[in-house]
């Protein structure tokens, strides 16, 4: 492959000479194994280089001193400085580079994402794993809030030992917080800091337990009301997809499971190949977040979408997963990818509903089920939903339908 991004052996042989050269040819078979043209990989083996010689003039000889900390300042800075530039592109062959080395195990770019910034956090991290059950998102976004608290406290890093603190304290965070967040996310903060302070007490950390002196704003059961899209709408969603293009067929094919079954991003995004059995013709869902599995009807629509996709818009992938990137890296999308098709197609529609993620898509399908006739019951098992109460909130949507059955005010008498 060599040969082919570099034509001439004299600029193939000074990149070899380069700091990162040592590991030129894992990069480059990185780059072909996710899709990316020759262009696109020798102007990233330039930005490599480029990086290489910058980091030869501040004293670094091997590649092995990025993993200390003194490394990745270098890198952090050579970051910011082309950012400051408004020249993000020059970042894009280093950051790339770095990643094939990661993932080929020759090199640590960065800590792992689950090392906790404190040594409390970790052991806490440890309890809601081991003692709560709590699932690995909850997890960190538990630590998130404990490891910002901790920061707001004036901690260190792996810091073993907490900084005095009270219920002031604890007032100013939650106060400083919820300053850009809402009531149902200052609950939620207030909710995570008391689970910690609670831990603190049990193992010994404080003398006191001031988790029952952390108040959270009021939310009532119900108090807001889905806005979903009308029906119509969300039919012209569909229609605005152009399928002459493979990511046109990506974006018909997602819409489709998403108006079809009434799925979250996540659902859609963990898709495998396997999931769907072409001969009993049936759809098998993940529910991640109720931990229950489903097995539904694999519908026409959606059936024709996929095969859409899997034959016009998929590329060629060692990945499992139905839906890929429309461009290099072709690896599979994220939730974040999800919203941003229904997003785009929001917009071409010229709809501006008040919210525009993929969540909007399930309020208007489980709405437009309720509507039509669909029990209460029937909604929350298709949207997967374990208790009752979480399918309710749809009753409120059919205020609209009020207007159908109300009684005619009767006109006051002339006064005479």
């Amino acid at each position: 492959m060599c040969q082919k991004i570099f034509p001439n052996p004299e600029i193939e042989a000074k990149h070899r000479e380069e700091l990162f050269g040592v590991h030129l040819d894992c990069f480059l078979n990185w780059m072909e194994g996710h899709g990316y043209s020759r262009k696109t990989t020798r102007s990233y083996a330039c930005q490599v280089a480029r990086l290489g010689r910058h980091l030869k003039e501040k004293g670094v000889c091997s590649i092995g001193e990025l993993e200390e900390e003194p490394g990745r300042k270098l890198l952090i800075s050579y970051q910011r400085y082309w950012k400051a530039r408004g020249c993000y592109h020059r970042n894009f062959g280093p950051r790339l580079y770095l990643r094939a080395l990661e993932e080929a195990g020759v090199f640590r770019a960065s800590p792992p994402k689950d090392f906790p910034l404190f040594h409390e956090t970790g052991l806490y991290a440890a309890f809601l794993e081991n003692q709560k059950g709590l699932s690995e998102s909850t997890i960190l976004r538990h630590i998130r809030f404990t490891e910002k608290f901790l920061k707001f406290l004036g901690c260190q890093k792996d810091a073993r030992t907490i900084p005095g603190f009270g219920v002031a304290e604890l007032d100013n965070f939650i106060k400083q917080e919820g300053i850009r967040l809402g009531r149902a996310s200052q609950q939620l903060v207030a909710a995570t800091l008391r689970g910690f302070v609670s831990f603190l007490y049990q193992s010994g950390k404080i003398g006191t337990d001031l988790s029952y002196f952390i108040t959270s704003p009021r939310c009532y059961k119900l108090e807001s009301l889905p806005r979903p899209l009308n029906w119509d709408d969300v039919g012209r969603l569909l229609q605005g997809v152009d399928l002459s293009t493979g990511s046109g067929a990506r974006t018909c094919a997602i819409l489709t499971l998403l108006t079809s079954y009434g799925l979250r991003s996540g659902e859609v995004a963990r898709l495998r190949l396997e999931d769907i059995d072409w001969r009993r013709e049936t759809i098998h869902i993940a529910r991640q977040k109720t931990g229950r599995d489903l097995w539904l009807p694999l519908i026409p629509q959606a059936a024709e979408a996929v095969i859409r996709y899997l034959k016009r818009g998929r590329p060629s992938s060692k990945y499992r997963e139905i839906f890929l990137l429309a461009r290099a890296p072709w690896t599979p999308i994220n939730n974040q990818n999800i919203g941003q098709v229904v997003r785009r197609q929001i917009h071409l529609a010229g709809l501006t509903p008040s919210s525009q993620g993929a969540h909007i898509i399930r309020h208007s399908f489980a709405t437009h089920l309720h509507r039509k006739g669909a029990s209460l019951k029937e909604v929350g098992d298709l949207l997967g939903h374990k208790t009752p109460q979480s399918t309710h909130v749809y009753t409120k949507t059919a205020t609209d339908h009020l207007r159908d059955v109300a009684l005619e005010v009767p006109e006051a008498p002339d006064e005479k």
